[in-house]
């Protein structure tokens, strides 16, 4: 049995060219923008200077705008703040244009660029440099959002003392769409982390 109730201190949803945080939009384009110029445009809309956001892929510029907002609701971040994401393409976009590189008949060329991100766990080392993050962190693949295994997952870290809160959810980003769930999991009050409550966050804008 679980010591202490968890609750999600702040979560961020990115769906097509929307972004809200705990709820509330907070930036949106036309459906029909490219996901590489919506992504740009909302680390514009940020205020933010952080160079090193447009040599990112497009997996870690949607987290670390997630996370970037969440900061802003629930931060700063402990330096235990332990990472838990999820996704089903892993870092496919950068493996195909890594391999469009190399492949190539005419020119073929490994740009280091590219590759450096052609493993989804990279988006994890990216937002623990940012925020000075020394924690435990694992990338999942699932074939579809499975808070069923995410949330005993992080208690279990919670529990043990891994982690004094976890940043957690899901993070599916292709060429053409986002479809991200990420949330800040702790002790202090909010919503009850649990598995119908992280549910109805991730549908609540189809109901």
């Amino acid at each position: 049995m679980e010591k202490h109730q968890y609750h999600i201190q702040s979560y961020c949803r990115i769906r097509g060219c929307a972004i809200q945080i705990n709820g509330k939009p907070f930036f949106n384009l036309v459906p029909s923008v490219p996901i590489g110029d919506f992504l740009k445009s909302a680390y514009r809309h940020l205020n933010i200077d952080y160079p090193k956001f447009h040599k990112m892929d497009g997996l870690c510029k949607a987290i670390f705008i997630a996370v970037e907002l969440m900061a802003l609701e629930s931060g700063p971040y402990q330096r235990d703040t332990a990472l838990i994401f999820s996704n089903r393409s892993s870092s496919h976009l950068s493996d195909s244009r890594h391999a469009t590189g190399i492949f190539d008949t005419i020119n073929p060329v490994a740009s280091p660029s590219t590759f450096v991100y052609t493993l989804p766990n990279i988006a994890m080392g990216e937002i623990s440099i940012r925020h000075q993050l020394q924690s435990e962190n694992v990338f999942f693949i699932f074939d579809s959002y499975l808070p069923e295994f995410l949330v005993p997952f992080t208690a279990s870290m919670l529990e043990d003392g891994k982690a004094g809160s976890v940043l957690c959810g899901w993070t599916e980003i292709t060429a053409e769409t986002c479809d991200l769930l990420l949330y800040h999991v702790g002790i202090s009050t909010g919503p009850l982390h649990n598995v119908e409550q992280l549910k109805r966050l991730y549908n609540e804008e189809d109901e």
